[in-house]
């Protein structure tokens, strides 16, 4: 299950990398700045799941404790951003929370 997460991660970055490089060849820059952080969420992911997934003694329990990590902490800089009226910050911890989110509705189940 953890194999087809996986696959779904370096997908979604594939996808990103082809929309900043459509995006760019439109002069859309600020999205296309947008899209690169969206797709920076989905490669961090992979990473942190390849890492932790074969770890002796982290496994799928790790990966979606680092999730959890992350989702509070994004939080806490959105609502800090807010807080300041950082409209820049606030749009990309927007993204970042957009992104993550839908990688932990992929995150699969655990397996019984």
């Amino acid at each position: 299950m953890v194999k087809d997460f996986m696959e779904y991660l370096t997908d979604q970055v594939e996808a990103g990398k082809n929309d900043i490089a459509r995006l760019e060849a439109d002069g859309r820059k600020d999205d296309a700045d947008f899209a690169k952080v969206r797709n920076n969420i989905y490669d961090v992911c992979r990473t942190v799941t390849k890492a932790l997934v074969d770890r002796p003694g982290a496994g799928s329990e790790a990966v979606r404790a680092q999730l959890e990590r992350f989702n509070r902490e994004w939080n806490a800089a959105l609502e800090q951003a807010r807080e300041h009226d950082d409209i820049r910050n606030t749009v990309i911890g927007e993204i970042k929370l957009d992104a993550l989110k839908d990688v932990i509705a992929h995150f699969p189940e655990e397996e019984k």
